[in-house]
């Protein structure tokens, strides 16, 4: 196996296309569709050792949150501290993402990160200073320096 490191401007380019794994979807958000991230915890008290499995309509598990502390601020946003998110694909890959702090909009499931971030695939790992992580979408924008690694055993040597 190589690896080896790209360019920024080339880095950047790749990991705008190879985030992005989910299906086709509508960016708005529905205003008839569910909540599916309902958390029955009281607002303002921390809670330790929470996960949040995520079911697309057939129930198939398509993400997993878990977050070392999670406390609702108001009846939107969950405030997360070490939170790690295990995201499936179609094709059985998995993909994690690594946030130190986060805040989880309950009702766009965008969530916001304001420290280093990590994701990772078994082919590659992005990290970068902050991010946005569409969990419907499950479109990641990362901001501030990046830095990607590539690892490949279909490169000649």
């Amino acid at each position: 196996m190589r690896l080896f490191r790209l360019s920024l401007p080339f880095a950047v380019l790749l990991a705008a296309s190879t985030l992005h794994c989910a299906d086709p979807a509508p960016e708005e958000t529905k205003k008839d569709e569910p909540n599916e991230f309902e958390l029955p915890v009281p607002i303002g008290i921390p809670v330790k050792g929470i996960k949040i499995p995520h079911r697309d309509e057939t129930g198939k598990l398509v993400m997993m949150i878990e977050a070392e502390v999670a406390k609702k601020l108001d009846d939107q946003h969950v405030e997360m501290e070490n939170m790690k998110i295990e995201s499936f694909d179609a094709d059985g890959k998995t993909i994690n993402v690594e946030v130190p702090h986060s805040i989880f909009n309950l009702e766009t499931r965008i969530l916001s990160g304001d420290s280093q971030t990590w994701i990772r695939r078994d082919d590659f790992e992005v990290t970068g200073d902050s991010v946005e992580f569409n969990t419907r979408t499950r479109h990641a924008t990362l901001r501030g320096k990046i830095r990607m690694i590539i690892q490949s055993s279909n490169i000649a040597p």
